[in-house]
């Protein structure tokens, strides 16, 4: 199982290990597409596997099981369609706990992507809360979600908790040359939108939300920095009637107005899908303009997310936006 910039979490779970102090609850946290859930499956395959010297050994009874998804001890919690865990789901997962493993020492849970669970998360990890305080022996918890925010105090003080990191572009594109069914210009492509987010590579691979969306964003940046009101309104309208296209765009929009924050400050390196409009941006905009152009675009996926009319909504994002570039400084 191949984990791309992750090699301190690996180093510490290894260490933990090797000194006898397995966690019992993991809480493991980053950017969609960026490999939490591949995190979650090395570590169930290291704490799982039967070779006692080289974990994950990848050859043992245990790890070709967890391999091939099935491990009798590695379950995965199932949310329902609309991304929510329902309360029996977890209960039966606490009272399933105290059942000792089929195969060797541990079983391992993991509960994935908690922060789409929009309706129940609070629910979810209260209920969760008494076995992750007095966890069996044999019981490891692990939670996914894209901020560690997602998570309540008392979950993040008893949990260990893990930030996944983007891998370099060569990585992504080395990953994707590695599958050999996509061509190099396909390689490139999905690497300019995705960058050290493996997961956002294969989706703009595989999909055809990302690449439309990628467009708009893009096209949208530009025209900011070309102060062109009619061009950002055009770009906005491409997703007209799409509104997963149009959401996406609002995404890959704030992601380039962080990063344009960022490195106005000089804090940060730039991982999003459109570094040199960030870059753009940074020069152009003040700080402020800057940080009420991503609390605006934040704003606009939250009402992308309501009943909103879309091409209301795009006309009157459209407004707000050039009413920040063009304030004065």
């Amino acid at each position: 199982m191949k984990i791309y910039s992750n090699e301190e979490n690996i180093k510490l779970i290894s260490s933990m290990l090797s000194k006898g102090r397995e966690p019992h609850s993991i809480a493991v946290c980053g950017e969609k597409g960026q490999g939490k859930k591949t995190l979650a499956k090395y570590i169930a395959a290291t704490l799982l596997c039967q070779n006692d010297k080289n974990r994950p050994c990848g050859v043992c009874k245990s790890c070709r099981m967890l391999e091939h998804n099935a491990h009798p001890d590695f379950i995965t919690a199932q949310a329902n369609e609309n991304g929510n865990y329902q309360v029996e789901t977890i209960r039966s997962l606490v009272s399933d706990a105290v059942v000792k493993p089929n195969e060797g020492r541990f079983k391992v849970y993991l509960i994935p992507d908690l922060d789409r669970s929009l309706s129940t998360s609070v629910q979810v990890q209260n209920i969760l809360l008494k076995l992750i305080e007095e966890p069996p022996a044999h019981c490891v918890i692990i939670l996914t979600a894209s901020s560690k925010q997602t998570f309540l105090k008392t979950i993040i003080s008893r949990a260990l908790c893990l930030a996944v990191q983007p891998c370099t572009d060569a990585d992504s594109a080395d990953f994707l040359r590695s599958l050999k069914k996509y061509t190099e210009s396909d390689v490139r492509a999905a690497v300019a939108c995705g960058h050290g987010n493996i997961g956002r590579c294969l989706d703009f691979l595989e999909g055809d939300v990302l690449p439309a969306a990628y467009k708009i964003a893009v096209g949208c940046t530009e025209a900011m920095l070309a102060r062109d009101e009619y061009e950002i309104l055009r770009s906005l309208f491409g997703a007209d009637g799409k509104k997963a296209v149009f959401r996406q765009s609002l995404v890959f929009l704030s992601e380039i107005a962080r990063d344009a924050c960022a490195a106005r400050l000089g804090i940060g390196s730039s991982f999003g899908c459109f570094p040199e409009g960030a870059a753009g941006l940074a020069g152009a905009l003040d700080e402020e303009a800057l940080r009420q152009l991503y609390e605006l675009l934040c704003e606009y996926i939250g009402k992308t997310d309501s009943n909103c009319n879309l091409s209301l909504t795009m006309n009157s994002l459209s407004g707000e936006m050039c009413s920040v570039i063009n304030r004065p400084a």
